[in-house]
């Protein structure tokens, strides 16, 4: 029995050192700085300031005419009459209205398409990640800001841009 319970000590001992021998190749990607830096991004922006362009406008033209019918009810209140105050102020209310239902569906909109095409980027960076990964050796990718400390020879953004950038 003795004899089994050294062997069985010693079998877990050598199990422990050859299992703490083996060391993990850790590497950091700082993803906002990716993000910012790939031209990928910026031809996100572009994309969609053309794509909302009209609405954009209408909703500067819709919020140029209440400002406007403001300061002229405003200005010419004392000289109105019961009836034009009324009708000026419905009309004031219903553009206020009509240019919030617009601009909280642009945002929806906006919000949804940057997303998506966002989440087209995100594909080619985790490719990127993942063959940069293969090719140096690492075993795991960290998101650089989940982690407090990282020495910036483990930093592989620079790379991680540079085969980004070139899709």
């Amino acid at each position: 029995m003795k004899t089994m319970m050294r062997a069985a000590t010693l079998s877990v001992a050598l199990l422990g050192v050859s299992v703490s021998a083996h060391t993990i190749d850790i590497a950091t990607v700082d993803l906002g700085k990716v993000m910012s830096e790939i031209p990928q991004t910026k031809a996100i922006k572009s994309k969609l300031n053309t794509e909302f362009d009209s609405r954009i406008r209408e909703m500067q033209r819709m919020e140029t005419e209440g400002q406007t019918l403001a300061s002229k009810m405003k200005k010419d209140e004392s000289f109105m009459s019961a009836a034009e105050k009324t009708k000026s102020q419905r009309r004031l209310a219903e553009l206020q209205a009509e240019f919030n239902v617009k601009a909280q569906a642009l945002q929806e909109d906006q919000r949804r398409r940057y997303g998506e095409e966002q989440k087209k980027v995100i594909e080619k960076i985790k490719t990127a990640v993942d063959s940069i990964a293969k090719s140096e050796g690492y075993d795991m990718v960290l998101n650089r800001q989940a982690v407090l400390f990282t020495d910036e020879k483990y930093d592989i953004s620079t790379q991680v841009i540079q085969q980004v950038s070139k899709q």
